[in-house]
């Protein structure tokens, strides 16, 4: 530990890895574009990944882009997706996703409160 380099100390191995987080940013779908917050919102996540405790590293970047026509217009969709290595889950990922409702439909219980009215 004393006579090794910084260089040493700092290296992150592929091996260490405990958690992805995957983030697209984009999308290839026209129906479900992303507004300038969305993408902005996970900017911001992937910045936090990479800078809060525990920091994660790039592991992995997908790109992926599709040319869709509409009517006479051609329309280039992109997307890239990080895949963020972590040593062990952060704590403030795990506090986001439990503050997160998880709501479930039941589509005969809809059909239901409709067919009332």
């Amino acid at each position: 530990m004393f006579n090794q380099s910084s260089e040493a100390m700092n290296t992150f191995d592929i091996t260490d890895v405990g958690h992805i987080e995957r983030i697209v940013v984009g999308s290839i779908t026209p129906g479900e574009m992303p507004t300038e917050q969305d993408n902005q919102a996970k900017m911001a996540r992937i910045n936090r990944c990479l800078s809060d405790f525990p920091k994660g590293r790039i592991i992995g970047v997908e790109r992926s882009f599709s040319v869709v026509r509409v009517g006479e217009h051609q329309v280039v969709l992109e997307a890239v997706v990080y895949h963020i290595g972590f040593k062990k889950v952060p704590l403030w990922l795990e506090e986001e996703k439990r503050r997160k409702p998880n709501y479930q439909i039941d589509p005969e219980k809809v059909d239901k409160f409709v067919s009332q009215y």
